[in-house]
């Protein structure tokens, strides 16, 4: 009997509060409070301390208030880079599709730099304002993958992977690869490529990765990609329309070009119309994701079934939901290139 009266004290016993947290953190209450809602706006030093007093305490802000927005709202959080882009868009779409028939709510956080990415997780996880959470393209440094370690809802990456998390992945170096042997099948040998770049401290290196299985192939055929059949640049409108420009401006062209997206694709054929390159006659061009337009515009692109892995995310995140130790889940998604008009 007595061991039942300790564990009903226990049971009963008060909930920490940020009161709580302030004082074994060292720091104010209105510290606390800006570490769970704007941690951008505290030192690091203080940050490290409060994360530290929330995890010893076992912290939950709002603990009631909390769990009635769960039940009443639930929602699953999106963090995405560059989340405007077609192929953003399109995992979206697939996301959606599947929170929406479970009656979940979608809420997209938009990451532009590494900071943004770390307060947005350092947020989620100490407020718990959602129920799960996916991460599309992104790179974590240790300190914020730690975090997630130990966050209380189901955490999913697309596009990467990191122990001990589910993950929907792709293979870019491998799709690089399919659209080289496609093009070298199609009797090119003197191929190029042109790519927006993604080398950002916090978003995977999707075309550099992409160009390093195009050239792997080719060289294994004993081609060795031109460097000045080689364009990677950021990827605003003035920039990428002048490095298109000056690559199709090139006395000698390349026989076919392969273009990290679809999007980047649509534009080399666009302005090469202009320069009265013919495509795919005098120049064959494919692009990546098979994005909807790709289809109007007869493009052929590498497909790597866009919408397909949001809806793998959504179902993992779900899944775990409903089954919180259930294996880790590693999710691959299959690569096929789709052949249209721009490659005759």
């Amino acid at each position: 009997m007595l061991y039942t009266e300790i564990s009903y004290m226990k049971a009963v016993s008060k909930q920490s509060t940020i009161y709580d947290v302030a004082r074994l953190a060292e720091v104010s209450a209105a510290t606390v409070s800006r570490v769970l809602n704007e941690p951008d706006k505290v030192a690091p030093e203080k940050r490290r301390r409060v994360q530290e007093a929330i995890q010893s305490l076992n912290f939950v802000p709002k603990a009631d208030a909390v769990a009635k927005a769960r039940r009443a709202y639930r929602k699953i959080g999106v963090v995405a880079p560059f989340f405007t882009q077609p192929s953003f868009m399109e995992r979206l779409r697939g996301i959606a599709s599947v929170l929406g028939a479970e009656h979940y709510e979608l809420v997209i956080y938009a990451i532009s730099t590494e900071e943004d990415l770390s307060n947005y997780v350092q947020m989620l996880v100490n407020t718990r304002r959602v129920d799960g959470l996916i991460l599309l393209c992104v790179r974590l440094e240790d300190e914020v993958l730690s975090l997630l370690h130990s966050a209380p809802f189901p955490v999913c990456f697309v596009e990467n992977e990191y122990e001990g998390f589910d993950s929907v992945t792709v293979q870019n170096l491998k799709g690089g690869q399919h659209a080289a042997q496609f093009l070298y099948e199609k009797g090119c040998v003197r191929p190029g490529f042109i790519g927006e770049s993604s080398r950002l401290s916090y978003a995977v290196s999707a075309t550099e990765d992409r160009l390093q299985g195009f050239r792997f192939y080719f060289a294994n055929q004993g081609i060795i990609i031109r460097p000045e059949h080689i364009w990677i640049g950021e990827f605003t409108d003035k920039k990428l329309d002048k490095g298109i420009d000056d690559f199709l401006s090139q006395a000698v062209l390349p026989d076919s070009v392969f273009c990290s997206s679809d999007v980047i694709a649509a534009r080399v054929i666009r302005m090469a119309a202009r320069k009265g390159i013919s495509i795919p006659e005098d120049m064959k061009v494919i692009g990546f994701d098979n994005i909807d337009i790709a289809e109007y515009l007869g493009l052929t692109s590498v497909s790597q079934n866009l919408e397909y892995s949001g809806v793998m995310a959504a179902q993992l995140v779900l899944a775990r939901l409903k089954e919180s130790n259930r294996g880790i889940t590693t999710m691959q998604v299959s690569l096929s290139v789709i052949e249209r008009e721009s490659t005759g």
